[in-house]
């Protein structure tokens, strides 16, 4: 009789532990579909703010990097040296 309800003991926790495990799943799946949302009407609120009034009142200076001041590329024109030591089969 003894095993018997620890048998049953063990059986009720499982259960008991599966319950809370569902309950915790339904929880936390609900909450990330409400986040989610959330997201994306904030996103598509965004979008037709954007589309209707424009940007906003923020204005952002951007400089462009030129690499010389008159907007020309520098090219190399020195001559290659000669090697430092012949190669194989040339002579010294």
């Amino acid at each position: 009789m003894n095993s018997f309800l620890t048998t049953l003991r063990a059986a009720g926790l499982i259960v008991a532990g599966g319950v809370a495990a569902a309950i915790l799943f339904a929880l936390l799946g609900s909450l990330l579909v409400a986040a989610g949302i959330v997201l994306a009407v904030a996103v598509v609120a965004g979008g037709l703010h954007f589309l209707i009034f424009g940007r906003g009142k923020m204005k952002v200076h951007v400089e462009r990097y030129q690499a010389s001041p008159g907007g020309y590329e520098m090219i190399d024109i020195t001559p290659p040296r000669p090697p430092r030591r012949p190669r194989n089969g040339e002579a010294a």
